[in-house]
């Protein structure tokens, strides 16, 4: 089933995928599962091992089939040979982990991966883009784990791909590695690339998803913006302050000791921030190192799942 199309012609999502099913004969690995991914922005698909995440990954790309339902990707069906043919040069796929060869230069394992496209960028420039301009001469096994990181992306905008699959992209890299390529992805939500992102890290989804959906045992339990999913799941905003000495287990209400810190879980922080002022009041003792740390995705995702077990 053809996806429909803006006023301008153009595909409204770049994936479309209806009752998608996969079984391998041990029963179903998916259960009709519906996923659809606007054009141009960035789309998270979080899941615990096992949960189907990985097969619905490669039917996207058009490296596993489907049992029964409909998909289009760009227009087009991964499902069928000549539309696959079609797909390779108009989308990428970025591993956790790729094999360079380590005797190759940058620039030539460039230059090679060019040479696969019809119209691919300009060597120099897709450098520019990732940061590695100054490494165009650089052997590949003399680059650091987050400049190979970036090399990864650089062979994946080098056919300027509509639409992009990002696994993993910062796992085990320092903090300016995740930063810059970070910063690179958002980049690509400005030029009109489509990115679907699977990562473990979700203070990493949280920044730069503009929506996620969350899939277990092979159907979708969660779909929304990162900010509605933190607001509809059971996760709390937590009320931390340094413990005053001498308390001898005098807590205000719902609070517990860790670490010398007094933590209250709460819904209502405004509530709790009152509480705990009367308490320091009645306790003739004050309040020092106070924080308040709203729920996060992580938090929410993690209600979720364990909805699940309940």
């Amino acid at each position: 089933m053809p996806d429909p199309t803006n006023l301008r012609g153009q595909y409204v999502h770049a994936i479309n995928a209806i009752d998608i099913t996969k079984d391998y004969g041990k029963g179903e690995v998916l259960h009709r599962v519906t996923y659809q991914v606007p054009a141009g922005r960035i789309a998270a698909l979080l899941g615990p091992n096992g949960a189907g995440k990985t097969t619905l990954i490669e039917i996207l790309e058009g490296h596993r089939g489907r049992t029964s339902g409909t998909l289009s990707v760009l227009g087009l069906d991964p499902g069928d040979r000549r539309d696959f043919a079609k797909l390779r040069r108009r989308i990428s796929v970025v591993l956790q982990q790729t094999m360079l060869e380590p005797g190759l230069s940058v620039r030539d394992v460039l230059r090679r991966h060019a040479s696969y496209y019809p119209n691919p960028l300009e060597v120099d420039e897709v450098l520019e883009q990732v940061d590695l301009i100054e490494k165009r001469t650089a052997l590949v096994k003399s680059l650091s784990d987050g400049m190979r990181r970036r090399l990864d992306l650089a062979l994946a905008l080098t056919g300027r791909p509509e639409l992009l699959f990002l696994d993993e992209p910062t796992t085990g890299l320092d903090p300016l590695s995740r930063r810059r390529i970070r910063a690179l992805v958002a980049g690509l939500r400005d030029s009109g690339t489509t990115v679907v992102l699977t990562s473990h890290d979700l203070v990493e989804v949280q920044e730069l998803a503009d929506r996620v959906d969350v899939i277990r045992d092979g159907e979708f339990i969660a779909s929304g913006s990162p900010d509605e999913l933190v607001r509809d799941a059971q996760a709390y905003t937590v009320v931390e302050f340094a413990a005053p000495e001498g308390l001898d287990g005098r807590l205000p209400e719902g609070a517990s000791l860790v670490n010398g810190r007094v933590r209250i879980h709460t819904d209502d922080q405004d509530a709790v921030v009152r509480r705990v002022q009367e308490w320091a009041a009645r306790e003739r003792t004050e309040i020092t190192g106070l924080t308040i740390v709203p729920p996060s995705l992580d938090d929410a995702y993690i209600a979720m799942l364990k909805d699940g077990q309940t």
